[in-house]
């Protein structure tokens, strides 16, 4: 008499299957998230970039004398971040026929801040010149020009 073997899996062989899918499964999601901040990163530094570009591009056509009074220390929001604060400061004491211009551009993306300006307020704080300790607020969309006496 001979005995039929059944075919098929076992307990143990299904829940380990289980648990390696599970695992591949978090492994995937987790990078999915991970693309999604960037994606996120990437369109705020974009923006920002772009408004710090077009504060740098007034202050080029405006009348040299005035650019101290009317450009150091203003601040400015990008419309397409809505937690953000940008400042620009112009810089004369290295030469009187050019003014270096720094216009820095901080906000906030979920829990983090993006910049030194921790409070978003475009003024330095105690506490907020930690990266650099230059007397400016640093961010990662800071951009730096000169400005020629013409």
């Amino acid at each position: 008499m001979k005995l039929a073997t059944k075919a098929g899996f076992s307990l143990v062989e299904v829940l380990m299957a289980t648990a390696i899918l599970a695992f591949a499964i978090v492994g995937i999601l987790g990078t999915y998230v991970t693309c999604l901040v960037l994606i996120t990163t990437s369109q705020n530094v974009n923006a920002a970039t772009n408004a710090a570009q077009g504060i740098i591009e007034e202050i080029r056509s405006a009348p040299f004398p005035q650019l101290v009074a009317d450009y150091n220390g203003i601040t400015f929001t990008v419309n397409d971040i809505p937690s953000s604060m940008g400042v620009v400061y112009v810089d004369d004491t290295t030469n009187a026929e050019f003014l270096d211009i720094t216009v820095s551009v901080c906000w906030r993306q979920g829990n983090r801040i993006i910049g030194e300006d921790t409070n978003l307020n475009g003024a330095l704080d105690a506490g907020e010149d930690m990266i650099i300790a230059n007397g400016i607020i640093d961010s990662t969309v800071q951009l730096k020009t000169q400005v020629a006496n013409k």
